[in-house]
């Protein structure tokens, strides 16, 4: 049996990578209610520190799930590691809550909410066609746009697994603390596919930049 550090998200939540955002909420639910300290369940098998960390996990994975960039980014993650296959990313025949628990939101809440989304969209994306559209991308850059995401060090690190060190280092570019090419490379290319922008711009952006800067 996996530890809960070896599983992905969905199989914490124990749900297929097509579930629809009420299945996923539903599925989160059911996992705090389940490693929760007031759980029959599980009481005797976890101590007060495991099972702080297991909520903790859990969190991460519905917080990521639940959000459509965060998720696109992480399926296309598990989709390079051949943890699930594109089939599985699309969502079909979503499920509808039941009446009783639809949200009783008004059309102004969703227009509100709407509007929002939508600009916060055309932020991301004119910050991003900024930064690509330059020939050196710095740690800053990249900073700036996961900011604009809304996405925290600790994600892409969950996410991802590069150490918190590294991803430091990259946006603070310190040279002398980043790893070889060969590694930074595929680092920066899970970086910008968090970010669902061109990992090739970046990569070529970011080389050369700290190329430059140890020239000096």
């Amino acid at each position: 049996m996996k530890n809960i550090e070896e599983l992905n998200y969905y199989e914490i939540l124990k749900i297929p990578a097509n579930s629809s955002s009420f299945e996923i909420k539903r599925a989160y639910q059911d996992a705090l209610s389940i490693y929760n300290q007031d759980s029959l369940v599980t009481y005797s098998l976890f101590s007060n520190e495991e099972r702080d960390n297991i909520l903790k996990t859990v969190k991460e994975a519905y917080s990521t799930l639940i959000d459509i960039n965060k998720k696109a980014a992480y399926d296309t993650i598990l989709l390079d590691s051949g943890q699930i296959e594109v089939s599985m990313t699309s969502i079909q025949n979503q499920r509808k809550p039941p009446h009783a628990h639809t949200c009783n939101m008004t059309d102004s809440d969703n227009f509100d909410e709407r509007a929002r989304k939508k600009s916060r969209k055309k932020k991301i994306e004119t910050l991003s066609n900024q930064v690509l559209s330059k020939d050196l991308i710095s740690g800053d850059d990249l900073k700036k746009m996961r900011k604009a995401a809304g996405i925290e060090l600790s994600e892409i690190n969950a996410l991802t697994k590069i150490s918190a060190s590294v991803l430091r280092s990259m946006e603070e570019n310190r040279i002398e603390s980043l790893p070889p090419n060969l590694y930074l490379k595929n680092f920066l290319r899970h970086y910008a596919k968090m970010l669902q922008i061109d990992p090739q711009k970046v990569i070529d952006g970011y080389l050369k930049n700290i190329s430059l800067a140890q020239k000096k």
